[in-house]
């Protein structure tokens, strides 16, 4: 079964059909299997493709914002 995996330094999509832990040709970094699958994938234009990039990115953003997040308020509690 082929998946489709999405790099999260930069970014780039990976088609991967046996290695659950894939890595990025580009960058090295340990890929994030998307939630697309291959058929969906492959029909999408180039458009859909950097939409679904975005969005995946976006979502990076929001997560690590949350993380951080939490980390500066346990260290503000062992402070205070």
């Amino acid at each position: 079964m082929l998946r489709i995996f999405i790099c999260p330094k930069c970014y780039n999509f990976r088609i991967v059909s046996r290695n659950p832990d894939a890595i990025c040709f580009h960058c090295g970094a340990k890929l994030h299997k998307s939630d697309l699958d291959y058929v969906e994938f492959i029909d999408m234009n180039e458009q859909e493709r950097m939409k679904y990039k975005e969005n995946f990115i976006k979502r990076m953003k929001m997560f690590q914002n949350e993380v951080d997040s939490i980390l500066v308020e346990q260290e503000v509690n062992k402070l205070g």
